[in-house]
């Protein structure tokens, strides 16, 4: 398995961006390019990971509220708990998948959770994509407002935008059930999808981050594709967080940042 990923507490000057990248995948992160305008905890709360094994690929950006320790929980269980399976491990139908993710969820929450004492009680919103081109799938999951971006050779939507109610991960215990309602999830054809990008929301809070959140990421996308094949992954990530940073500049408000991309090889 190949993993890519940046950690929020290791990037905290405005507008610098930490990289990581490497065989179809890329994660780019950054505290913001101005300050934040409300009350926080720590400087820079987002954890970025992306990923590939034997038989899938993985994107997923934690933002982290009232701390940065849920978003790093929540990518460590991913990573460490889950990952090598969805990756590396075998065909499953549909609703298994579905099964996976919704437990998966409810593990990373216990695990916050478990965390939580009188000076840390942090949360996060989580996003992860998963592509399984074997079985011809998509499967994903939100809770929260981060953005989750999936392209074709022609066209580039998101996909579980626009959350009924704001929900993070570790304010609560959840049943698997009660994680159906807080969540939103997406399981379907992959068909000729080829990108899967993953976006906190410092790219499109009003007022700080971009008009259009899909517009800057085809665009970031077009760059990519008219660029070094072997860069594809590394350029949409940093142009993606490039966008976001610009924004906060013209608006003299920021917000942490970061995009977590794969780039399908198959």
């Amino acid at each position: 398995m190949k993993i890519v990923e940046q950690l929020g507490r290791t990037q905290l000057a405005f507008g610098a961006i930490g990289e990581a990248s490497g065989d179809g995948l890329a994660v780019a992160l950054s505290r913001g390019g101005a300050p934040k305008p409300y009350s926080h905890t720590d400087p820079n709360e987002d954890c970025v990971l992306a990923a590939h094994g034997a038989c899938g690929w993985l994107v997923a950006a934690a933002d982290g509220h009232w701390g940065a320790r849920a978003a790093e929980i929540a990518a460590e269980r991913l990573r460490d708990a889950h990952a090598p399976d969805w990756l590396d491990g075998p065909a499953r139908s549909s609703d298994r998948w579905y099964q996976d993710l919704l437990h998966a969820l409810v593990d990373v929450n216990d695990a916050i959770l478990a965390a939580h004492d009188q000076e840390q009680q942090s949360r996060t919103t989580l996003a992860i994509a998963l592509a399984r081109p074997g079985e011809e799938l998509l499967v994903a999951a939100s809770v929260g407002d981060s953005h989750l971006f999936v392209a074709t050779p022609e066209e580039t939507h998101e996909v579980l935008a626009n959350p009924r109610k704001f929900a993070a991960l570790g304010a609560e215990k959840w049943t698997p059930s009660q994680i159906e309602r807080a969540a939103r999830f997406d399981v379907r054809p992959l068909g000729a999808i080829e990108l899967l990008v993953a976006v906190t929301d410092g790219l499109s809070e009003e007022g700080i981050g971009v008009a259009e959140p899909i517009e800057a990421v085809r665009t970031a996308i077009a760059a990519a594709r008219a660029g070094d094949a072997s860069l594809r992954a590394s350029t949409t990530a940093r142009a993606v967080v490039d966008a976001a940073l610009a924004s906060h500049v013209a608006h003299q408000a920021g917000d942490n940042v970061s995009a977590a991309v794969a780039w399908l090889l198959r």
